[in-house]
């Protein structure tokens, strides 16, 4: 199934990519800039909303900055290079680009408890709250407000204690499930992608009947 690829691509180290752009997997750290900077992205309208946007390619531009392996907070000359060498083709094929976003977006909300209805706001606020929460309480992780550098993420890396403000959403919310489930294993969770269309498909089924 298409949803348990999504859910091992963090695990595997496969590239994501949004409209040919390699992004790396979305993490709260890149959430809390995206909702500073008041991202429409956030906002869970449809792309064909979206794109109509007066200044939507600047919208774009940013958003696939945030997500970029090359972004660096406050380099402005890296922002440009990437603004140069990748401005135009966004520009050419926006639809498409913000049709990708929103995918991404939503991949990377797959398994968190976040309402699925359109138009609604995601918070930056509850996701950290229940995935900061998760990790402090069954791992000891606490946030590390350190952007991420050379020399702190080889500390990190020998102390064997990620940042959780990188840690990949994909791979928190299915850890926070995992622990939901090994406390309770009579717990069911909706899958975002496919129950609206097993949904959909009973409906039809049971208006032909």
């Amino acid at each position: 199934m298409r949803e348990d690829l999504i859910r091992a691509t963090p695990f595997l180290g496969i590239e994501e990519r949004i409209n040919g752009l390699p992004a790396l997997p979305l993490t709260l750290r890149m959430v809390q800039w995206l909702e500073m900077i008041k991202s429409p992205f956030l906002t869970r309208l449809p792309a064909g909303v979206l794109v109509t946007k007066p200044d939507i390619t600047n919208d774009v531009m940013i958003f696939l900055w945030i997500v970029s392996p090359s972004f660096k907070a406050g380099n402005e000359k890296a922002k440009k290079k990437f603004y140069k060498t990748h401005g135009v083709a966004m520009e050419l094929n926006a639809l498409k680009t913000v049709e990708e976003i929103i995918e991404y977006l939503n991949e990377s909300f797959l398994d968190s408890n976040e309402s699925n209805k359109e138009g609604d706001q995601r918070s930056y606020y509850s996701t950290a709250a229940s995935i900061v929460g998760f990790f402090n309480r069954n791992f000891g992780l606490e946030i590390d407000v350190w952007e991420n550098s050379y020399w702190r993420n080889i500390v990190r890396k020998l102390t064997g204690r990620p940042n959780v403000m990188d840690v990949p959403l994909k791979i928190a919310f299915q850890l926070i499930r995992a622990h939901q489930k090994n406390e309770n294993p009579q717990m069911t969770f909706h899958n975002k992608l496919s129950q609206p269309k097993i949904d959909a498909w009973l409906g039809d089924l049971n208006q032909a009947e």
